[in-house]
């Protein structure tokens, strides 16, 4: 998190110094080519005023571009957005359409996180619970699946996971 603050800043820094230098570089230039029109001698400062001053104009138009994009981007990963399957669905579909989004990754910032095994345990004894509670199943099922339960905390994540599928599939069997 200090590393996105500090990449921000220093995003924000740089296109304010950039941009600071791409508008005194344009109305310098503008000042000089009125004198010029003024004068009658357009073409020629135009060309002594094209040689040095150009590059380094576009060199700062392009340095505050890339900075303006990297303050958005920042920002935009540091706000509260929304999260869910809609927007998470909208995000997928953009990037069907602009595959250069997928690289910015678009759709994972709305996507909602995976679940954490802890979370998935206890999100199952709450389904168990409920479960018990509403009598949708007897005390010795409940017993015997909480073992099961309690039995997975010991044993590896993925064999705890086909463990649970079962358990959830075994439920929605006897709805």
């Amino acid at each position: 998190m200090v590393l996105r603050n500090r990449l921000v800043l220093v995003s924000f820094l740089s296109l304010l110094v950039s941009g600071t230098l791409a508008v005194v570089l344009l109305a310098y230039a503008a000042v000089v080519v009125g004198g010029a029109f003024l004068s009658g001698s357009l073409v020629t400062v135009l060309l002594d005023l094209a040689f040095p001053e150009l590059p380094v104009f576009a060199l700062s138009v392009i340095v505050a571009v890339v900075s303006s994009v990297g303050v958005v981007y920042g920002l935009a990963r540091q706000a509260s957005l929304p999260r869910g399957g809609r927007v998470e669905s909208i995000a997928r579909r953009a990037e069907r359409m602009f595959p250069i989004l997928r690289m910015f990754g678009v759709a994972d910032v709305f996507s909602e996180p995976e679940p954490t095994p802890e979370e998935r345990r206890e999100d199952a004894l709450a389904s168990l619970k409920r479960q018990y509670v509403e009598d949708e199943i007897t005390e010795a099922e409940f017993e015997r699946k909480l073992d099961r339960l309690v039995a997975n905390d010991s044993v590896d994540d993925a064999r705890a996971e086909r463990e649970r599928a079962a358990v959830v599939d075994e439920d929605r069997y006897r709805r």
